[in-house]
């Protein structure tokens, strides 16, 4: 990795790191609440009902915090490495902050796509019917349970890390050759 990143590529800004640890604090946070709600849904249903941390935009929970509790379980990794890179950084150990910041950024944004192409497949497999002549399975937003789910919303909220940290593109473009 010495050999991909020039020695300034590897500094991150106060304002990007107290943004990546506000971003590591959500994740741990819907990690936790999906965790909890599997646990729940799963095994534990006398526990009581699921928590939701949303707002509500036209009958959607946004995000939602869906029962699944390894899902819950890779949030919090995700979480926790980037709280790991924002402490690495503060202890100037800063090859070992990039490095766990790029897995991080990398495995957030991989989860937001993965999200939209689950989307993409729950659209297409409610409305493909249509074009043999059927009738529609019918699809909601606000019905799917991956529909606004804490992998976009937080995964989106990552991107910005793209533009902040010169260390993922230094990254990212040591890759490509």
């Amino acid at each position: 990795m010495a050999g991909v990143l020039r020695e300034g590529a590897v500094k991150l800004s106060v304002w990007s790191r107290a943004y990546t640890l506000a971003v590591a604090a959500l994740y741990l946070l819907y990690g936790l609440l999906q965790l909890y709600n599997g646990v729940v849904a799963w095994w534990l249903p006398w526990l009581g009902e699921p928590v939701e941390l949303c707002a509500s935009v036209l009958d959607a929970c946004v995000p939602n915090a869906f029962p699944d509790p390894f899902s819950g379980l890779v949030l919090m990794l995700v979480g926790l490495m980037l709280a790991r890179a924002v402490y690495l950084y503060s202890k100037e150990n800063y090859v070992k902050a990039t490095g766990f910041l790029f897995a991080s950024w990398a495995l957030g944004v991989l989860l937001m796509i993965l999200n939209v192409l689950i989307l993409l497949a729950d659209i297409l497999g409610a409305y493909y019917p249509l074009l043999l002549g059927g009738e529609s399975m019918g699809w909601s937003l606000a019905s799917d349970p991956w529909g606004i789910a804490p992998h976009m919303v937080l995964g989106a909220l990552l991107l910005p890390l793209y533009f902040s940290a010169e260390s993922i593109r230094e990254i990212l473009k040591g890759l490509s050759h």
